[in-house]
């Protein structure tokens, strides 16, 4: 087990984890969000990157409205 943060909160995952596993535990689809890393804004090309301990990860949720 690894620590990071996700969205302010502490996780514990799993070696391996990648981006893409963090998005689907939120169950957003990855059309629908932006990922930030340590401060970086990672391409959805690279969501199948693996997170490493003590990673700082934000996910955000785009949404349509007006």
């Amino acid at each position: 087990m690894m620590k990071i943060t996700v969205n302010g909160k502490e996780w514990n995952a799993l070696a391996g984890t990648t981006i893409a596993d963090l998005i689907g535990r939120f169950k957003i689809s990855p059309r629908a969000c932006a990922v930030e890393i340590n401060g970086k804004i990672i391409k959805r090309e690279k969501f199948t990157s693996l997170v490493k301990e003590g990673d700082v990860v934000e996910i955000i949720r785009m949404m349509g409205g007006g």
